[in-house]
């Protein structure tokens, strides 16, 4: 029988950023739905939260990059629980050549941060649309803003994000649907992040802020209806530049940046 008590979605929830976003919900007292991959302890985030903050936490395992899967998940939410808030933040990225990059890690990273966003924000707007108040937060990120060298597929599926964020929260303007869509700059969130982070050396890692840190000023945005939430002061001055800085320069410096995480 489905739920009358409201529920927060969050996808990619296991560790990194989506964890601290689901920390946080739970912390302002939001009941979760927490999705990851099978065997990052889900279950066991999920009892620690529901202990800690006293709110119900659900687990569900599943590979988003799977079509039908992200579909079930859907049917399975929209059957058992009332839900008003969504946050994409599942999302892969990585550092390498394209020329030997393996077809199926792009495919992978297509589907995950393009395709799943899209169908799960799809799949659940009419359930939102049964609350007085929804919300939807996207996470794209600051490589939204610039092609970058050595991650060319990461900041374009990111770049999608972005619009796909902006002009949705246009359509939805009159519905009780906000959209918000954050653009983190750089985040230690695993040992392979944060080594490539450190490689970068100071230019890297100067705008660097905390995980907990982005979800409390994500979730404090998203429920304000920020449409854009830039998280760090000098992110947001590197997002004026950039819009400042002509391509060209943007790629002469990035690429000097990013060559570092390859030796």
């Amino acid at each position: 029988m489905k739920t009358n008590q409201l529920y927060t979605l969050i996808t990619g929830a296991s560790t990194g950023l989506g964890k601290e976003l689901a920390i946080e919900c739970a912390r302002r007292k939001m009941n979760l739905i927490l999705v990851s991959l099978p065997g990052e302890n889900l279950p066991e985030l999920c009892s620690n939260l529901s202990a800690r903050f006293q709110i119900m936490a659900c687990p569900y395992e599943t590979d988003l990059t799977d079509r039908e899967r992200v579909e079930r998940l859907a049917a399975w939410v929209i059957a058992n629980f009332s839900v008003n808030v969504l946050i994409n933040n599942a999302g892969a990225g990585g550092t390498r050549l394209l020329e030997t990059t393996p077809t199926d890690y792009i495919d992978r990273l297509i589907q995950l941060n393009i395709r799943a966003t899209s169908l799960l924000v799809r799949l659940l707007i009419p359930e939102l649309k049964m609350h007085r108040k929804a919300y939807i937060l996207n996470v794209s990120s600051m490589a939204a803003f610039s092609p970058l060298p050595y991650k060319t597929v990461y900041p374009a599926s990111k770049a999608f994000v972005y619009h796909f964020s902006r002009g949705l929260k246009a359509e939805l303007r009159n519905t009780n649907i906000n959209v918000s869509v954050v653009n983190p700059g750089p985040i230690m969130t695993n040992a392979d992040v944060t080594s490539r982070i450190l490689k970068q050396g100071k230019l890297g890692q100067i705008a660097l802020v905390s995980a907990s840190s982005i979800a409390k000023i994500s979730v404090a945005n998203l429920i304000k209806g920020k449409a854009v939430i830039i998280p760090g002061f000098l992110n947001q001055i590197n997002f004026f530049l950039m819009s400042l800085i002509p391509s060209g320069i943007k790629l002469s410096l990035s690429t000097r940046v990013v060559q570092r995480e390859l030796q």
